[in-house]
């Protein structure tokens, strides 16, 4: 039987299972707040679940690992975990990649092609063995019987950026696309304008300009989104997805902003 669980109620410290289906789980793993204690970038991180594998989603920083963990454990082995996937190169994202590595020999590191040639810098010395590169058109990646389609999105704000969509949950892991920054409490977005607040100073500066938002508002528009699921700041339901999107296709950003 599917649920969600996208209640306004929901505990940003907290790990819960947003959606279950048949086989089939998304969890966020209560990582909001662990970054901001100690003066960095707060992080959102997920899992996916689909018939006994896992899809590590943007495991964050060094600082949150051990924290993860103990999270993940509480819901599969680690051996479980097949990929461990980053959106994009900057180290809220990937610091902690080091010692995912180590406990999770098995799984394959999921990053865009332009970022494998990093890899040996977090210590990755067999990228043949231990990477999937995604190509700049992006492509898809099966988890359990569920194929993942890794979507590009380029420049929102790194050049080599990406992001997932799960067919079953109907749920885009959008990056750093939908970031919040400020001092709020909510995981899940209720009041929009409230929330508008937070989001329009982020990506103003951080997306690279309005040409590169169309590109990937064409990509995914018209597709069943029940939850936007950023990186960082809060989660955006089905009531107001069609509200970001608006609010993305009229911003002004980037290079868009320079003057000679």
């Amino acid at each position: 039987m599917e649920g969600y669980k996208l209640s306004k109620d929901l505990h940003p410290g907290e790990d819960v299972v947003l959606y279950e289906g048949y086989n089939h789980k998304v969890i966020y793993l209560g990582t909001k707040g662990i970054s901001s204690g100690i003066g960095a970038v707060d992080v959102l991180s997920y899992l996916i679940v689909d018939n006994g594998e896992a899809f590590l989603v943007d495991p964050g920083g060094y600082h949150i690992f051990p924290f993860l963990v103990f999270k993940i454990s509480k819901y599969i082995p680690l051996d479980s975990i097949k990929y461990i996937y980053f959106c994009h190169q900057d180290p809220d994202v990937c610091g902690s990649l080091p010692m995912w590595k180590d406990v999770c020999p098995q799984a394959k590191i999921v990053i865009g092609e332009l970022w494998v040639r990093f890899l040996p810098h977090f210590g990755v010395s067999d990228i043949s063995k231990r990477a999937i590169a995604i190509p700049s058109e992006g492509k898809h990646i099966n988890l359990g019987k569920t194929p993942l389609e890794i979507i590009p999105a380029h420049y929102l704000h790194s050049p080599n950026h990406f992001n997932i969509y799960d067919p079953v949950s109907k749920f885009l892991f959008s990056g750093d696309i939908g970031i919040a920054l400020g001092n709020f409490s909510y995981l899940v977005v209720d009041d929009w304008l409230e929330h508008l607040e937070y989001l329009y100073t982020p990506h103003r500066i951080l997306m690279a300009n309005n040409k590169a938002v169309k590109v990937w508002l064409n990509r995914v528009k018209n597709r069943d989104i029940k939850a936007i699921l950023p990186q960082h700041g809060a989660i955006i339901v089905d009531k107001d997805v069609k509200n970001f999107f608006k609010f993305m296709e009229s911003l002004k950003c980037g290079t868009d902003l320079m003057k000679d």
